[in-house]
């Protein structure tokens, strides 16, 4: 395929900066006679521009385009300035009669795919689709379906290299499977490292103080990481709107914005790392040395030939901080924090869950290098239901699905996933392979509960510190620490709070060791029932996690 010089039908779009090699490698199979249809699978308007630029070059006016809005148009690089125009068909011979003249625009898709097939058969040509996402007639989805059966192997469009290409953001939804399998399947990825930075640069360059400091370039184009081409480009004009020196924290901001949209995930830029989780050590030893030096030292990993960890499955019991450390690991790492929100993947339809739980996956792995958070994964890692009922068949594909996805050896994202009860969780599901380490996160011991009572209080990390007396407090927050055994995290940083709000209550113009022990006497929990999870949960982690010496390093100093 000749690779075309210059853009020509939108000039502000530089396309020997954007990849083409997704493109390539469809064209190559299509040029060896695999099939006649090339499916491009995205919903950048970018990459679409990018595939009908090559079309262009290959084709000129022998390029033909579908959408429903302006119906068929054919492409005139003749004109001034070259554009697409209506293709116009004459009415049957009886409508000629009584209305010398009149022609009618190919808008019905019907007719125009009937129009189509003679140009594809009679010469080269190429005919681009688009804009059939979301559309639900069922009559014009049969009649593409069709087309597309009928072109795919169709002997007279392999002789004159005639090509169709279809443009759409989840083929499944636009063709059934048996269709689809006939095409060409390709998925431009989302904007690389070298796009994001070439459309940086090109973007800073224009602005009214043109930036050029290359470390300042790397890091905007960093905080874009994650989007397409054309999110990147809507990103830095916001951005530049507000404020012209393109900060890339505002660049996170509205990067985060289009991950919403999904439903599905969440996508953010943890702000506190491990200085934030008290206690834990041990854990935060193996995470560094494990996971965190192998992405900060690539070629020492690649010399010792250690693959990534592909995931952490984080057990304990609940309100120990599983979800912060996640977090906390995501700053350390240098890695955006994705989290898969479980709670919108499960849908009233049958079918919906695994198709959300697909885009879900596509979408993680689009985004990634990143750390994907599954809160409660024991939800999809367990094979529920034996019937033979659509709910039961739905829990088995999404049970499918996800093991697949742990499982892809070509996984990009990391996948931490927490839960109460690993017990609960299908053989196949922990096995080697589909997450590194098992890690129990217990409730927190002496040492720890020390940590945690002085993060929340402000007294390291960086939580906002009240005023009090100081020396009082430290004095008070190892007897604190003696007395809350069996606490979880979360129940340390209900103390501090209920603290903070005697204080406030009261006349007295400083926190003190008074307010932190009454507010630690006002807690109550179930002693025995708090004893038999403790024993519960040294079982489990006997059990499942790969170390012995971890867990008893975490029950160290009770």
């Amino acid at each position: 395929m000749t690779r075309p010089a210059a853009p020509s039908t939108s000039p502000g779009i530089n396309f020997s900066n954007f990849d083409d090699t997704w493109f390539e490698r469809a064209f190559r199979d299509f040029s060896s006679s695999a099939s006649n249809v090339i499916t491009v699978a995205t919903s950048d308007p970018d990459r679409e521009e990018q595939t009908q630029f090559f079309l262009q070059a290959a084709y000129k006016d022998r390029l033909y385009r579908f959408d429903p809005w302006n119906g068929l148009q054919q492409w005139k690089p003749a004109a001034r300035p070259p554009r697409f125009e209506p293709v116009v068909e004459a009415p049957d011979l009886q409508t000629a009669a009584y209305n010398p003249g009149l022609t009618n625009d190919l808008l019905d898709l019907s007719r125009a795919l009937r129009f189509s097939d003679s140009k594809l058969r009679g010469g080269k040509a190429a005919l681009l689709i688009q804009g059939l996402d979301g559309v639900r007639d069922q009559n014009q989805g049969a009649e593409l379906a069709h087309a597309i059966r009928e072109w795919a192997l169709a002997q007279p469009l392999f002789a004159h290299k005639s090509l169709v290409c279809l443009l759409c953001a989840d083929p499944a939804t636009v063709l059934d499977s048996f269709t689809l399998d006939r095409t060409i399947l390709t998925q431009p990825a989302l904007a690389s490292d070298s796009e994001r930075l070439a459309m940086t640069s090109a973007f800073a360059s224009g602005l009214a103080r043109p930036i050029t400091d290359e470390t300042r370039l790397h890091g905007i184009a960093t905080g874009a990481r994650g989007l397409n081409l054309h999110q990147v480009r809507v990103v830095l004009q916001k951005t530049a709107h507000r404020d012209q020196e393109l900060p890339v924290e505002l660049i996170k901001h509205y990067k985060s914005d289009y991950i919403r949209r999904s439903d599905v995930l969440d996508i953010e830029e943890p702000e506190f790392g491990f200085e934030n989780v008290g206690g834990y050590e041990p854990i935060k030893e193996m995470v560094r040395n494990t996971l965190i030096r192998a992405l900060h030292e690539p070629e020492r990993a690649r010399r010792a030939a250690i693959p990534l960890p592909r995931g952490l499955l984080i057990f304990g019991p609940p309100g120990t901080g599983k979800t912060l450390f996640a977090k906390a690991m995501a700053k350390e790492t240098n890695l955006p924090f994705i989290n898969l929100r479980t709670e919108n993947l499960f849908g009233s339809l049958l079918g919906e869950t695994g198709q959300r739980f697909r885009d879900a996956i596509r979408l993680a792995e689009q985004a990634s290098p990143a750390i994907v958070f599954v809160d409660e994964i024991d939800r999809f890692g367990k094979r529920s239901g034996t019937g033979s009922d659509g709910a039961s068949q739905e829990t088995h594909r999404v049970f499918a699905q996800i093991l697949e996805w742990l499982g892809d050896q070509n996984r990009r994202s990391i996948v931490v996933g927490t839960t109460n009860e690993p017990e609960q969780l299908d053989g196949a599901f922990i096995r080697p392979g589909r997450f590194s380490y098992c890690i129990p996160f217990p409730y927190p011991n002496r040492t720890a509960r020390e940590m945690i009572l002085k993060i929340h209080l402000g007294l390291s990390g960086n939580r906002p510190k009240p005023q009090m007396r100081e020396e009082e407090i430290l004095r008070m927050i190892p007897r604190v620490a003696e007395g809350t055994r069996s606490c979880s995290g979360a129940e340390l940083e209900e103390i501090v709070i209920r603290a903070k709000r005697r204080f406030f209550e009261s006349n007295e113009d400083f926190l003190t060791g008074e307010h932190l022990r009454a507010a630690a006497g006002d807690l109550h929990i179930d002693a025995n029932q708090r004893q038999g999870e403790l024993e519960r949960y040294a079982r489990i982690g006997r059990q499942f996690s790969n170390s012995d010496d971890l867990i008893r390093r975490l029950a160290e100093d009770e």
